[in-house]
């Protein structure tokens, strides 16, 4: 866990096609080194009230501060389904395996997205069964203008009691 300020990007196509990609990374602001880059695609395989959505990582890339790195590849299943009007409950797992190194990884994520009107809450519980850590997060963004968001995230890891959290503004070009 790099505790370190970091600036975080993604970019990306439409996800409301069938086929979408993005790359999504963070830089240490530190040295202006790089931290992480994912290659992401997925796959709307059910589009209706429920949805399903398959992902592979292509890969994901850590690098340390010696610009040593680490590749994974992953495989993700998603799913969401609406509770009510602007109340989604989701759902994802994430299986990821190490290319140089012994890294594998079971990721179950259960959360709740709320819209309200300049407001949007996700809170979720997660297990990762690498050292079994388990806990719950919560995202809020408010919305400034049209595609300009302020935006915070809280995350308690329970067995560690490690608890940390982040701001910061996002812009959708």
């Amino acid at each position: 866990m790099d505790r370190s300020p970091n600036v975080n990007f993604a970019f990306g196509t439409n996800s409301n096609k069938v086929v979408s990609g993005h790359l999504i990374g963070s830089v240490r602001i530190s040295s202006l080194s790089p931290r992480t880059v994912i290659f992401l695609t997925r796959v709307k395989a059910i589009d209706k009230k429920f949805k399903l959505n398959l992902g592979v990582h292509l890969p994901a890339v850590q690098i340390n501060e010696d610009y040593f790195t680490d590749t994974f590849f992953a495989q993700e299943v998603r799913m969401s389904y609406p509770l009510a009007e602007k109340n989604d409950l989701n759902f994802m797992y994430l299986h990821g395996k190490g290319r140089n190194n012994d890294l594998e990884i079971n990721l179950f994520v259960l959360d709740n997205y709320r819209q309200f009107e300049k407001l949007s809450l996700q809170s979720q519980i997660y297990f990762l069964d690498r050292d079994a850590l388990y806990g719950a997060a919560q995202s809020v963004s408010y919305t400034l203008k049209e595609k300009i968001y302020l935006t915070g995230f809280i995350n308690y890891t329970i067995p560690s009691k490690d608890l940390f959290g982040t701001v910061g503004l996002k812009f959708d070009l």
